[in-house]
């Protein structure tokens, strides 16, 4: 199974951020060498994509929810070749409903868009490995990731020693100047 479209002669892809609500869906033209006009028309929906493509003249249309997708991959568009080109390509189990999300000559910015898309559309970042196949880059608990345990901190500074914050919060109580002393009394106890 490819992780990506399996065009690498079309113009690079940088998608515009969709910020909170505001940029949403977002709208973008993609290779399709099967369609009429080796086109297709891709839309970024919150919750799902949906394809438009025409097929010997009759439109298609196809609503795909992100959970159908395996995640989004990393993957070098000229794997023999010398060139650093890369993309970034939401993958599904069907090549042809694969998406290329970004794509550039060089890598610099691919890993911060590998990870905005994956926390945008909740999906496991993944890497192809040389014989192709997919792995999660994390370990993952469904949108969570899941890291190792931290070990606790030892305070190194000077304030270690000093009393913790909640008895420096209390008002210190005050004693009455002098205690009243009763002398020559009688007691209140009965002692007959």
């Amino acid at each position: 199974m490819e992780a990506w479209p399996p065009v690498s002669t079309y113009e690079y892809v940088s998608l515009a951020r969709p910020i909170g609500t505001a940029g949403w869906p977002v709208v973008f033209e993609a290779p399709d060498p099967g369609a009429d006009g080796g086109c297709r028309r891709v839309e970024l929906h919150p919750e799902h994509l949906v394809l438009h493509r025409r097929l010997g003249g009759l439109p298609l249309r196809a609503a795909i929810d992100y959970s159908r997708f395996r995640g989004l991959a990393i993957a070098l568009l000229d794997p023999q070749g010398e060139d650093d080109s890369v993309a970034v390509v939401l993958v599904h189990e069907d090549a042809e409903l694969s998406v290329t999300l970004y794509s550039a000559p060089h890598v610099d910015d691919v890993v911060a868009e590998w990870r905005f898309w994956s926390g945008l559309l909740g999906l496991p970042m993944l890497i192809t490995d040389a014989a192709g196949t997919l792995a999660a880059a994390y370990p993952t608990l469904g949108r969570l990731v899941i890291g190792g345990m931290q070990p606790r901190r030892r305070r190194r500074s000077v304030l270690r020693h000093r009393r913790p914050a909640m008895f420096r919060r209390r008002a210190a109580g005050c004693t009455p100047a002098a205690l009243p002393v009763h002398r020559g009394e009688r007691e209140l106890i009965a002692r007959d």
